[in-house]
């Protein structure tokens, strides 16, 4: 039997393997922007699962403390452009904004102040115990959000052809027998 020859997309499917990575546009790290004492640490795992806001550790910083009282004096003194410029060196130091309203409220100094996540995720890094000392510049914890993901696939270059942005693709995966997830390729 014969037919005739037609132009059209041709059916099948590509398989490879790959590997699931983080997104890295989802990684955020924590840093201090001055040094000092951990006296409290909230999350002290890794692999435990945060929200955005949730305290991380508490933190006595010597820097920190002199500027709350910095504050506090500017705010004694009604001196607006003291207070503003106090308040801002706190809020360049990572100081969360609760801590600052605290500050506002009460008119006291706080020994630590508790540092919160900045993002929602799951913990992949912890690099502190209670009683570190931190320098400025210290990086005690990374949060990744993992509700995507990349899955990194290997194809060969004989096969690239048949790949292009946008095609759908399914990943299987040996932990979740008769389990798939879908999504679409990108370059």
């Amino acid at each position: 039997r014969t037919t005739r020859v037609d132009r059209g997309p041709v059916g099948g499917a590509l398989r490879t393997v790959a590997r699931v990575s983080v997104d890295e546009t989802r990684v955020r790290r924590v840093n201090v922007k001055v040094p000092g004492y951990v006296e409290r640490v909230f999350v002290d795992f890794v692999g435990k699962p945060v929200r955005k806001g949730q305290p991380l550790f508490a933190m006595y910083s010597p820097e920190v403390l002199a500027a709350e009282n910095e504050f506090l004096i500017a705010s004694r003194a009604q001196s607006p452009g003291m207070v503003a410029a106090s308040r801002r060196k706190l809020e360049l130091w990572d100081v969360p904004e609760a801590e600052l309203q605290r500050l506002e409220r009460d008119g006291t100094a706080a020994r630590a102040v508790t540092f919160v996540s900045p993002a929602s995720g799951v913990i992949t890094r912890k690099e502190l115990v209670e009683g570190t000392r931190l320098e400025a510049g210290a990086m005690p914890y990374e949060v990744v959000d993992l509700s995507t993901v990349w899955v990194l696939a290997e194809v060969y270059e004989t096969e690239l052809r048949f790949i292009s942005p946008g095609l759908p693709a399914r990943l299987t995966l040996s932990a979740f027998p008769g389990k798939h997830f879908d999504g679409r390729m990108d370059l």
